[in-house]
């Protein structure tokens, strides 16, 4: 429980909670719950510690198994299908698609060699990579891709992203052909900015190439026999999940970036344990157990000086935010949304709830973005007199406004705390309604709430960073017409100028609307033992083990 008292927008804190959780289980990358030493120690101690060197660089070596961790077991083995954040972390590590995203959030090739656009956008012509193997020691032709494409858009498979390709959206794959056994030929009814970083989505499994064994004969899901680097060789539900290498792989001549380029496996197993215990965790790292680990911020700075662990971080996507229901009775006036964002010091909030590990970021889009721009950055200031002023002429007269977070996931419900405190202190009659997580995701996407202390996992492209939240569904918070217009615009341009234009009017009116508060972006942190090498944090938030290995 946090108790706290903000005086001039800063905090005095007192905290005391339990030790975080593992890595995030669900779709969206939630800090968990959990016990806490004090804030102001625990930064000041970051603040004097001496950095320990790390262990001097080597040449690969072969053999040995990594241990790492995840919070709750994976949801299935259907890659795109059953899944979770969680569960697309083990599945990135089997299958592969035609493209993934790289390093820099744009789009690289995978299995494709190289691409061709039509001159009018409408026709993708994708060359296959010559010798790439299937786990099952099959060569990859086109007639695989073709039959895993057709599988995804069959509705019975129930594929994550199958209405993205409908038309129900806008954009609509008409055909998908194999002319010849190296070529994939992708028609689609208009241009779209979107297809490329659409194929490359990791929650939808990379939309995965896989081989027709993957299922039974009956058609229903076996097991996922793919062309990434790992086999699935072993899942004991609710204890761990193992990959093995896999020796026929094929690697790309590329350097590696991102989830594409050169994947050289070193060792033999990667194991991912299920630990929901916080305090295992914590237990199993200091003591060696785990290799790796990704942590909560307070995690971060209590073993920055540990001598046999190093402390790797990113800055991701994941969106923390306050969000609100613009068509609420008493949120439907811009002015009152105005105020809230306004009452808030929101970079104080991203200081206190992060240890210092993100900043107030005043859009979704990131600052390493390359369609980030001053439209990104723009906000409204904190001014709590100015809110209080715009409730005055909203008519604002204390209505109930209630803000909803869970105790599963401590971001969220720290900062519903610390904006709980600062939107009363300009008059607000903000109530903290505290659900379990289920039933606050059950909320959020059927619309049925007022505002939200809501986290959002990491989307790499520019145009799914206010996918999430622009559109006419329930859970999608910025209905505005013309915010959905422009999203249409930026989805049916390939001209890059053109697209950060159309992007650049949809951060302004984010800003004007104020159709949520926009707090930071997360960190991705991860403790790595020191006998691992060549281990990379990146923004997608998701560890990748080939091109790593084991010092001896």
């Amino acid at each position: 429980m946090i108790s706290r008292r903000w005086r001039s927008g800063r905090a005095t804190s007192s905290t005391t909670c339990s030790a975080p959780a593992g890595h995030r289980p669900s779709a969206h990358n939630h800090k968990q719950t959990g016990g806490r030493m004090n804030r102001l120690m625990l930064l000041a101690a970051a603040a004097t510690l001496a950095a320990v060197p790390a262990v001097a660089a080597e040449a690969p070596q072969r053999g040995g198994t990594i241990t790492t961790v995840l919070s709750a077991d994976i949801r299935s083995t259907n890659p795109g299908v059953d899944r979770d954040g969680a569960t697309d972390i083990v599945h990135q590590h089997i299958v592969e698609g035609l493209v993934g995203f790289r390093e820099d959030l744009e789009v690289g090739p995978m299995l494709a060699d190289r691409w061709d656009v039509s001159p009018d956008g409408r026709t993708y012509t994708f060359h296959l990579r010559q010798g790439v193997k299937f786990q099952n020691g099959a060569t990859m032709t086109s007639a695989e891709v073709k039959w895993s494409w057709d599988r995804l858009m069959d509705p019975a498979t129930k594929w994550r992203c199958r209405d993205v390709y409908t038309g129900d959206n806008g954009l609509k794959v008409e055909s998908v052909t194999a002319p010849d056994p190296d070529t994939v030929v992708y028609a689609l009814n208009r241009a779209d900015a979107g297809f490329l970083y659409n194929l490359a989505r990791m929650d939808c499994g990379g939309t995965p190439v896989l081989h027709p064994s993957s299922v039974k004969p009956d058609g229903s899901w076996d097991k996922p026999v793919g062309t990434g680097p790992f086999i699935l060789s072993d899942w004991r539900p609710g204890q761990y999940i193992e990959l093995t290498r896999f020796d026929g792989y094929t690697p790309r001549d590329d350097a590696m970036s991102g989830y594409v380029g050169r994947k050289e496996v070193y060792v033999d197993k990667v194991r991912f344990a299920i630990m929901p215990d916080a305090a295992a965790k914590l237990t199993a790292l200091q003591a060696g157990a785990l290799d790796t680990a990704p942590l909560e911020s307070q995690d971060r700075i209590q073993l920055q000086g540990n001598p046999n662990l190093t402390v790797e971080s990113a800055v991701t996507p994941g969106w923390e935010a306050l969000i609100l229901h613009s068509e609420d009775p008493v949120l439907q006036d811009k002015r009152v949304r105005q105020a809230i964002v306004m009452a808030l010091d929101r970079a104080a909030i991203a200081e206190a709830v992060t240890f210092g590990g993100s900043k107030f970021s005043a859009t979704p889009v990131p600052a390493f973005s390359p369609y980030h721009s001053q439209a990104q950055t723009d906000a409204l200031p904190y001014d709590p007199e100015r809110a209080k002023a715009l409730l005055a002429e909203a008519g604002y007269k204390g209505q109930r406004i209630v803000m909803t977070a869970n105790k599963r996931y401590a971001e969220m419900y720290d900062c519903a705390v610390l904006m709980q405190d600062m939107l009363r202190g300009v008059g607000l009659n903000v109530d903290l309604e505290v659900l379990e997580w289920t039933a606050q995701l059950d909320a959020y996407t059927t619309g049925k709430f007022q505002t939200q202390s809501f986290s959002y996992s990491p989307r790499l492209d520019p145009l799914g960073q206010w996918e999430r939240i622009i559109g006419p569904q329930p859970r999608k918070i910025w209905k505005d017409p013309r915010a959905i217009d422009l999203l249409a615009q930026a989805n049916a341009t390939t001209d890059r100028a053109q697209m950060q234009s159309v992007l650049d009017q949809i951060g302004r009116l984010f800003t004007e609307e104020a159709p949520a508060a926009s707090l930071y972006l997360h960190a991705s942190d991860y403790a790595v033992a020191r006998r691992v090498q060549g281990f990379k944090v990146w923004p997608a938030d998701a560890p990748r083990y080939w091109n790593v290995w084991l010092a001896k």
